[in-house]
């Protein structure tokens, strides 16, 4: 019984991301209508020039939530530990116009939190946690006047340590990182965004004094950025 809830919550936590993406995606449509009625309707506000808005070399800081989710498996009971912490980050990147598409390639990293505790069914007192994530992703992006919704990919290496009988293994695991986002251009040089990612931590077997224990990790965060464009 207790397996099939750790199952469940697990199967909500990882839709959580996947709302929040369509939710995004509506917002970018909205935006994108509006859009149209403003250049249908002859309007006082200036559009900014769209060359020097978007292409070009950025960097920022961003600072959020981050909640990092672990499966600690051993002897066929599974316990989940979830912590939410204040995450902080730094990032940088280039983007191209190519057409109407915004295509790019960043590269960040960010301080994720700290441990959560649990009891396992078996192993007693339990820590799980990832300390840091550096990623390296690529971004598509449709600019809708100041606006630029996106979708971005690629691959994350990530800080993972569990604690279990007394033994505490940590490793940096290599995983893939998805995410979706809305960036505001509100002046030439500076960029306001809205950035949401899903990152895969580590999935790995190891012994902890003479107990096998399966982890597998996740994390997810919700940031808020800005940035300086070059």
């Amino acid at each position: 019984m207790r397996a099939t809830k750790a199952k469940r919550a697990s199967g909500l936590w990882l839709l959580e991301p996947f709302a929040l993406a369509v939710l995004l995606i509506l917002l970018a449509n909205g935006a994108r209508a509006a859009d149209l009625d403003i250049w249908q309707q002859p309007s006082a506000i200036p559009e900014m020039p769209r060359g020097s808005v978007w292409s070009g070399f950025y960097m920022g800081a961003e600072a959020g939530l981050s909640q990092t989710a672990t499966d600690a498996k051993s002897s066929g009971r599974t316990k989940e530990l979830s912590r939410t912490d204040a995450a902080f980050g730094l990032f940088a990147g280039h983007n191209w116009e190519v057409g109407r598409v915004v295509l790019g390639v960043e590269a960040g990293a960010a301080y994720l939190g700290g441990k959560a505790k649990a009891t396992h069914p078996t192993l007693g007192e339990i820590k799980a946690g990832s300390k840091w994530t550096a990623t390296l992703k690529g971004r598509v992006g449709l600019p809708v006047r100041n606006f630029l919704p996106y979708l971005s990919a690629g691959v994350a290496a990530s800080e993972h340590s569990l604690t279990a009988n007394g033994k505490t293994r940590s490793s940096v695991g290599i995983g893939p990182v998805l995410g979706a986002g809305v960036e505001a251009a509100f002046a030439e040089k500076w960029r306001l965004r809205l950035d949401y990612s899903l990152t895969g931590i580590v999935n790995s077997k190891d012994n902890y004094n003479g107990t096998n224990v399966k982890r597998t990790a996740a994390n997810h965060r919700l940031m808020i950025g800005a940035a300086y464009a070059f």
